[in-house]
């Protein structure tokens, strides 16, 4: 089995970093804002973080698409209820969406965890080609 390189797994260690900052910012303003709804939300981010891990393209495109909506609605909330919002929801709801925006530009511009991913998904081949 090929090793990774060392600038691949740093990649991927990066990624890591930001999902963990992702999830707990939003699980802050969860709290903050007192909206158990989007625990699930939460959840299901998490099980396509742990896919997209693994080197699964569907989960990084579906990823992706969760990253870039949430983007679009938290700028969008932020515009129409700012007004209406704490400090602490209209900034961490900024810090929300830079973060989602760098999680998307990462994926999408990392030539490192571009070969992570391609390593891990070769690696699933010769497991399934091995159990066959």
């Amino acid at each position: 089995m090929l090793q990774l390189d060392q600038p691949a797994l740093q990649a991927r260690n990066r990624l890591l970093v930001m999902f963990v900052l992702l999830c707990v910012l939003d699980s802050a303003l969860v709290i903050l804002a007192k909206d158990r709804w989007a625990i699930g939300r939460i959840l299901f981010t998490l099980v396509v973080m742990y896919f997209v891990l693994q080197g699964r393209k569907w989960a990084k495109w579906l990823l992706i698409g969760i990253c870039s909506v949430l983007v679009v609605l938290l700028i969008a909330m932020v515009v129409a209820l700012s007004s209406k919002l704490s400090t602490a929801l209209l900034i961490g709801s900024l810090i929300l969406s830079a973060l989602s925006a760098m999680i998307v530009i990462y994926i999408i511009r990392s030539k490192d965890l571009s070969r992570y991913f391609a390593h891990k998904r070769q690696s699933h081949k010769r497991q399934s080609h091995l159990l066959d």
